[in-house]
C-alpha cells in the first residue's frame, strides 16, 4: 500500500459512493479502486473457506499450571529437580472458554488443528462440520513439538481445501488467517504478508498476520485461497503454551503443507510426537564450550557411551559455542530421531549416534546440591559461591 493511500482510507470508509469516488482527483481513485478490489477479494475468500473451516467445543478439563522445577518431596527447596527432563508449559497464559478453530482434512472425517486447543485436556469433544451437523470427535494424537492435533469425526464425503505447494511460497506474500474461536458461522479474518521462511528448523513458515488463540489451529492462505498452513503457537523452548504470548505481536507461525504431509500420515496411525530429550545436565564453560556436567540414568547420551566431563562440540554437524546453540539444535526434534554428536574427551574427537527419549523414558540425574545456601546474604558468600547455577537440561 502507498502511503498516499493509507491518508485517504479513513475518507473511503466513512463514504464510498460513486458520487464521491467521481470527485476524487484520477490517482487517488485509482488508489482506491485497487484498495476495494482487494478487500473485496478477502472477502471472497473468507466465504469460501466456510466449506472447509470446522469449530472446535471441549468440555471439563482443568486450567494447566506451571509445574514446579523442585521435588514434591523436598520441602526445604535446597536441592535442585532430579528429574527436570518435562516440558512445563512455557508461559503463565490463562486459556480461556470458548470455540476453537480447525480445518477438514480428509474427506472421511479427520480434522486438523492445534494442540494448543486440548491443553486443558477436555473430557468431551465436539465438531461443528460446515453443514451445521455437530458431532462428537475423538483426539487421535498430538504433535507436541509442531503444536499439531489431529481429531476424528464420523462424517463422509465433506469437500476439501486446496493446499498450497510450500516451494512455491515466497516471502512479501500476502497471508490471510481464518479463525471460528470468536464464534457464530462467519470466519475472522486478520491479514499480512509471509515474513520469512524455513523458521523453527524449517518447521514453519513466519508472518505479521495476527495470530492468537481465536485462530490458532485454523488455516492460512494466500490471495488465491489456497492453504499455506496451519496456525499455531511457536517458540524455541519447550512447553504446549510456548509461544502463546507473543499472540497478536506480529510474529506467527505458520506449519507449512511440506510438513503436514509429512506429519498427519503418523498422527492418522495414533503415533504422538514427544519432545526428545538427551538427558544431560550441562554447563557452558568459555573458552571451552558446552561440558556434560551429570547424565541421567537411563539415558540416550548415556547409552551411547558418554560420560560426565565430555565437552559437546557439534550436533548434526552444527558447531556448538554454549548451551543457547545446543538448545537450538535440538528442541524442535521429536523423540526417536536420531543425531549425530560430537564429543571431544582427553583432546580427542568422539561421534556417536544419539536416539533422543521422551521425558517418560530417562531416568534421575545424580543428586547435586544447591551450589550455595540462598539464605546466606551476597556479600558473604564465597568466590566459588558466586558460581552461576548449570542452565536447563536438554
Amino acid at each position: 500500500m502507498k502511503p498516499r493511500s493509507i491518508l485517504i482510507l479513513p475518507l473511503l470508509i466513512y463514504c464510498q459512493t460513486p458520487v464521491v469516488m467521481a470527485q476524487l482527483p484520477a490517482k487517488v481513485n485509482d488508489d482506491a479502486a485497487l484498495m476495494i478490489a482487494t478487500q473485496q477479494v478477502f472477502r471472497e475468500i473468507a466465504a469460501s473457506m466456510k466449506s472447509y473451516l470446522v469449530r472446535i467445543d471441549t468440555v471439563g478439563g482443568t486450567q494447566p499450571g506451571e509445574q514446579l522445577n523442585l521435588d514434591s518431596d523436598n520441602k526445604e527447596g535446597r536441592k535442585r529437580s532430579q528429574n527436570p527432563f518435562r516440558d512445563t508449559l512455557g508461559s503463565g497464559f490463562v486459556i480461556a472458554d470458548g470455540p476453537a478453530t480447525g480445518i477438514v482434512y480428509s474427506r472421511d472425517g479427520y480434522i486438523l488443528t492445534s494442540s494448543f486447543n486440548f491443553a486443558r485436556r477436555p473430557v468431551l469433544i465436539s465438531v461443528t462440520l460446515p453443514d451445521g451437523r455437530r458431532l462428537a470427535a475423538d483426539l487421535v494424537a498430538r504433535d507436541h513439538v509442531r503444536k499439531l492435533a489431529l481429531l476424528k469425526v464420523d462424517a463422509h464425503d465433506l469437500s476439501l481445501p486446496t493446499w498450497r505447494d510450500t516451494q512455491d511460497v515466497q516471502v512479501g506474500e500476502w497471508a490471510i488467517a481464518l479463525g471460528l474461536g470468536f464464534g457464530g458461522r462467519e470466519p475472522s479474518v486478520t491479514v499480512g504478508v509471509v515474513s520469512a521462511l524455513n523458521r523453527m528448523q524449517g518447521n514453519a513458515i513466519q508472518t505479521d498476520a495476527k495470530l492468537s488463540p481465536a485462530n490458532y489451529g485454523g488455516p492460512v492462505c494466500d490471495i488465491f485461497g489456497r492453504v499455506i498452513g496451519i496456525a499455531v503457537p511457536m517458540a524455541q523452548r519447550a512447553g504446549e503454551l510456548a509461544g502463546v504470548e507473543m499472540y497478536d505481536c506480529g510474529v506467527g507461525f505458520i506449519v507449512p503443507q511440506s510438513r503436514i504431509s509429512v506429519i498427519a500420515p503418523q498422527l492418522m496411525t495414533g503415533k504422538s510426537f514427544q519432545r526428545g530429550w538427551l538427558g544431560i545436565q550441562v554447563r557452558s564453560v568459555p573458552g571451552v564450550g558446552v561440558v556434560v556436567q551429570s547424565i541421567a540414568d537411563p539415558s540416550p547420551m548415556r547409552d551411547a557411551g558418554a560420560v560426565p566431563g565430555d565437552v559437546v562440540k557439534a550436533i548434526n554437524g552444527f558447531h556448538l559455542r554454549n548451551y543457547a546453540d545446543l538448545a537450538k539444535q535440538i528442541y524442535m526434534i521429536p523423540a526417536g530421531e536420531t543425531l549425530q554428536v560430537r564429543l571431544f574427551r582427553d583432546g580427542s574427537a568422539i561421534d556417536i549416534d544419539v536416539a533422543l527419549a521422551s521425558a517418560e523414558a530417562l531416568g534421575m540425574l545424580p543428586e547435586a546440591e544447591e551450589p550455595f545456601d540462598p539464605s546466606v546474604p551476597v556479600e558473604e558468600r564465597t568466590p566459588e559461591d558466586q558460581k552461576e547455577p548449570a542452565p536447563p537440561s536438554p
